[in-house]
C-alpha cells in the first residue's frame, strides 16, 4: 500500500503575515524605563500616555493609508498599554484591589 505525502500549505504572502513589533517595541520601552528608573512607577506612568498617543497617532496614520494589518498592530498595542496601566494603578492604590477590609 502506498501513500502519497502529504503537500505542504503555501507561504502566507507578506502582507497577510501579523506584525507583532509593535507590541514588543513598546514593551521593550517600558522596561527600559523601568530599569533605568528603579522601579519608580511615577516614571513608567509618566511614559504610558506618551506611548499611548504615538501608538493611536500610528494606528490613525496606518488606518488612513489603508493598511490593516499595521493598524490592528497599534491598535492592540494601545489596549496592551491601557492594561498595563489600569494594572500600575492598582498598584499605586493605597490597599491594592484585594484589600478590601
Amino acid at each position: 500500500m502506498e501513500t502519497t505525502p502529504t503537500p505542504l500549505p503555501p507561504p502566507t504572502p507578506p502582507e497577510k503575515k501579523p506584525i507583532n513589533w509593535p507590541i514588543a517595541v513598546n514593551l521593550g520601552i517600558l522596561l527600559l524605563i523601568a530599569l533605568i528608573s528603579g522601579g519608580e512607577l511615577s516614571l513608567v506612568t509618566g511614559a504610558l500616555p506618551v506611548l499611548l498617543v504615538i501608538n493611536g497617532i500610528a494606528a490613525v496614520i496606518m488606518r488612513i493609508s489603508g493598511r490593516i494589518n499595521w493598524f490592528l498592530a497599534f491598535i492592540l498595542s494601545v489596549l496592551v498599554l491601557l492594561l498595563i496601566g489600569l494594572g500600575i494603578c492598582a498598584l499605586l492604590l493605597p490597599h491594592g484591589l484585594g484589600n478590601r477590609h
